[in-house]
């Protein structure tokens, strides 16, 4: 179909005409900048995604996602969210990932980058390094909540006070992360009507108690939600706060006295408050195997109880205890494999076992062989990482992150085991305009090398050569936001 001047309605993207697709008119340009594909807009608000940082400290809303760039015309068809665009970067597959019991694990090539990084620094250097939190680190999501769609300022002197109101603007709103923001009657200035807000702010004074409220003036998404996750693969021998961890251990002695003989495993869980213990792992229980708890003192009481010899038809194992499956006749196929005993059914007299593979079998006493002493384990994470769902999508989007369900063959491994132990279960994004370029270009030279291989045929095949072990790190990595 032609215009009304004679010019043959065009994309002014991607220049093909409505064999292409329904040509649509979202803003006030004329003649030949008139019509695009929506697909087409899409693809370039993606385009402008491309461009920016992943965490939400560095990005701003780009007027370039509602307004048209020639014209200045705001498009009268609404923009898809930040989430939404990063999303058709990753598939929505890979964003149903983002959930508690899954695992969020780096690449070796971005590992190897970030240690190239690190080494002309010196060792103290090194150590401060946030880099050192994403080399083959294996995080394990324990906390996905909804944002509140609000901040709290503390206003404790007075030049705080007044740089919060120079920041504001005449709507007593700011744009933050992304997001508009506007004083709310909260806090100090609770109980204010919208009328008497502003002079109620003016009137304001700081104290040790005074807290100003900004709320989100846009519903927050999915996007907005906070997602929390621990690092397995950084135990230390010396806790941050030894003295912390074994004041824990005394309170829970006192009552019990077999508590003592609970393990208690320290890591470093990520950047975010490091000099306090976020949460712990207790193994055992039900469901996944595991169970997230908040305080040191409740996960190890927990690990007792679930450790106590209740009955001598247990046998020799206690719950949350890893145990190797044995001796067993019509399932040969399962004897060797290791798992964690979650607890003991008296009806069936049988143990519930969850398996390495994520199975779960009901199993005699005799047929499982106890490994360790027994008495309860706890691994206690100081620190965390902390992303907002959209930030982790961009990360996984550039490459840098891949994920894969949970299983108890994490807790089980050695931690030096378990970055290693996920090859061939983590997905990755598929390469689009987001990838690193480093990461594009390690995997256009890893297609060239299979390809080679596979034309020598039978001959590789013979040399006992792994492709797998060389296109390890070509499928994505992990920078977690540092």
């Amino acid at each position: 179909m032609a215009m009304d001047d004679g010019e043959e309605k065009m994309c002014r993207y991607c220049f093909e005409g409505e064999e292409a697709g329904e040509l649509i008119s979202p803003c006030s340009c004329m003649g030949g900048q008139k019509y695009v594909h929506l697909s087409c807009l899409r693809r370039w608000q993606r385009m402008v995604l491309v461009s920016q940082p992943t965490h939400p400290a560095f990005y701003d809303s780009d007027v370039r996602h509602h307004k048209c760039n020639v014209c200045q015309a705001e498009f009268t068809c609404a923009p898809p969210t930040r989430h939404e665009l990063m999303e058709s970067f990753t598939g929505s597959e890979l964003g149903a990932l983002i959930d508690v019991g899954c695992v969020i694990a780096s690449d070796e090539l971005v590992s190897q980058e970030m240690e190239r990084e690190l080494a002309p620094l010196s060792e103290r250097s090194r150590e401060r390094s946030g880099c050192r939190h994403w080399i083959r680190g294996v995080f394990l999501i324990t906390e996905v909540t909804p944002d509140d769609a609000q901040m709290e300022i503390p206003v404790r002197t007075a030049r705080e006070l007044e740089q919060l109101r120079l920041r504001l603007d005449a709507d007593l709103g700011l744009a933050f992360h992304g997001r508009r923001l506007r004083l709310a009657a909260r806090g100090s200035l609770a109980g204010a009507s919208e009328q008497e807000l502003p002079a109620r702010f003016r009137e304001l004074r700081a104290s040790p108690t005074t807290t100003v409220v900004l709320e989100s003036v846009e519903r927050p998404n999915c996007g907005d939600d906070h997602i929390a996750a621990v690092n397995l693969s950084r135990p230390v021998a010396e806790p941050p706060g030894a003295g912390e961890a074994e004041r824990a251990m005394e309170d829970v002695a006192r009552k019990y006295a077999g508590a003592r003989r609970v393990q208690v495993e320290h890591y470093i869980g990520g950047p975010c408050e490091g000099d306090q213990i976020i949460c712990c792992v207790v193994t055992g229980g039900g469901g996944r195997g595991w169970t997230v708890v908040k305080e040191l003192r409740d996960a190890i009481q927990l690990a007792h109880s679930r450790a106590a010899r209740r009955s001598e038809a247990q046998g020799h194992v206690g719950g949350g205890q890893a145990v190797r499956v044995r001796g067993l006749q019509a399932r040969a196929d399962l004897n060797g494999e290791v798992g964690v005993a979650l607890r003991f059914l008296e009806g069936a007299q049988r143990w519930l076992v969850r398996l390495a593979g994520g199975d779960g079998k009901q199993i005699k006493p005799a047929n499982l062989e106890p490994l360790g002493d027994g008495g309860g384990k706890v691994m206690a994470f100081w620190g965390d990482a902390r992303w907002s769902r959209t930030q982790l999508l961009g990360e996984i989007a550039r490459g840098h992150w891949g994920l894969c369900k949970a299983s108890v063959s994490e807790l089980l491994a050695d931690p030096p085991d378990r970055w290693p132990s996920l090859k061939g279960r983590l997905a990755f994004a598929p390469v689009t305009e987001m990838t690193e370029g480093f990461l594009q270009q390690a995997r256009r030279e890893m297609t060239v090398l299979r390809a080679a291989r596979e034309a020598q045929g039978v001959a590789n095949d013979d040399d006992g050569s792994d492709d797998d072990d060389d296109m390890q790190g070509a499928r994505g990595g992990g920078d977690g936001g540092a």
